[in-house]
């Protein structure tokens, strides 16, 4: 690690993890499941957080035999000099962007229904500037936001279950499996490009955490409340909308709260309920963002960070996520249709991976013992 004086507890790492899984995924996910298998969206989502929970055991039962190291460090002790340096660029070039289309899911957000006049340009420097701040505080400060991030989301969430309540019809949700098991399996896919990152989140993170002996009740409890409150939010969605008209919105999330109300005198309340949603989207970013400078920091053997390297990494990412972020039509069928394809092989493959060069390692040690 490129600071062994940072930490965070067990109860920001939970938060964190908490804060990563829910706010993309039910700003673009929605939409897209729906538009694959309708009323089964929900459990799309069901599916995908128990495939992410064995690889997070994965992850944690790695690191373990790695202590003070992230999978990063450990990659080259696995895998050999010059592969495991190629993994590190890899999961380093991966979270950038993820960074990049977390910045661009909320600045398309933000133009798109409440500032539709500001170019993207401008807000997401402005955005990118907060991140940067994050980036240059460390995880501990990082770890901090998410404990409020997940505050705000519970007020978030009891607000839309407050609303929905006149509004829903369980009939929009069933029967189950109407589309089918094996579409619903297949469409699950979708829904692991926008959580399938966790277990290579735990493993950059491990190190730093208090309690290392509670980080898989940390991780998991972090995983099942934050898949809960998007699977809430997809049934929610589908009571109250009907399945047909989620498919048909690009950024259904905003569209359903849009059309709710808590009282007759309250009518337009989206742009508090966006607020409340941002916390948790800035803390993605910016948990995605430091985790892919640290991961670059560590494979190029980069000690301390710099106010000249964090510029420098601000620029990229502005230049980057303006250029996948500016048409918003482009950019809605990359993350549909081409980047579960690129995402799904790392987010599952690089543990897998890891844990097998783990297994033949310690096989390996243990014939030359018999030996």
């Amino acid at each position: 690690m490129s600071d062994g004086k940072e930490r965070i507890n067990n109860k920001q790492f939970r938060d964190i993890l908490i804060c990563v899984m829910w706010p993309a995924t039910i700003n673009y996910g929605s939409g897209i499941l729906a538009r694959r298998v309708g009323r089964d969206m929900w459990i799309c989502g069901i599916i995908s957080i128990l495939t992410v929970l064995p690889f997070i055991i994965m992850a944690i039962r790695i690191g373990r035999n790695f202590p003070g190291k992230t999978v990063v460090e450990y990659s080259t002790d696995l895998l050999g000099t010059v592969l495991g340096k190629a993994l590190g660029l890899l999961i380093s070039i991966y979270f950038f962007i993820l960074a990049s289309s977390s910045i661009t899911m909320y600045i398309q957000h933000l133009t798109g229904f409440l500032l539709p006049g500001t170019p993207f340009l401008v807000v997401s420097t402005l955005h990118i500037f907060i991140i940067c701040y994050l980036i240059w505080n460390g995880y501990e400060v990082v770890g901090r936001t998410s404990v409020i991030a997940f505050a705000m989301a519970i007020i978030f969430y009891l607000l839309v279950f407050m609303a929905c309540l006149p509004e829903i019809d369980l009939d929009r949700i069933l029967p189950a499996f109407d589309s089918g098991f094996f579409p619903v399996l297949k469409s699950s896919i979708d829904s692991d490009s926008f959580v399938g990152f966790v277990p290579l989140l735990v493993g950059l993170l491990l190190p730093i955490v208090h309690d290392k002996k509670k980080a898989f009740s940390s991780a998991a409890a972090g995983l099942l409340i934050g898949g809960g409150f998007f699977v809430f939010y997809f049934v929610a969605e589908l009571m109250v909308m009907g399945p047909q008209v989620v498919a048909m919105m690009r950024i259904a999330s905003m569209d359903f709260v849009r059309s709710i109300q808590i009282t007759k005198y309250l009518h337009r309340f989206e742009s508090f309920m966006v607020a409340l949603w941002y916390w948790s989207i800035m803390t993605q970013a910016g948990i995605a963002a430091l985790c892919s400078l640290e991961g670059f920091m560590q494979t190029v053997k980069i000690k301390k960070k710099s106010p000249v390297v964090i510029i420098i990494f601000g620029l990229a990412l502005v230049t980057f996520t303006y250029y996948i972020g500016k048409n918003d039509v482009l950019f809605l069928k990359i993350r549909e249709y081409l980047w579960k394809y690129i995402s799904v092989p790392i987010d599952f493959g690089v543990p897998l991976l890891l844990f097998c060069a783990l297994g033949f390692k310690k096989i390996t040690r243990f014939a030359e013992k018999k030996l």
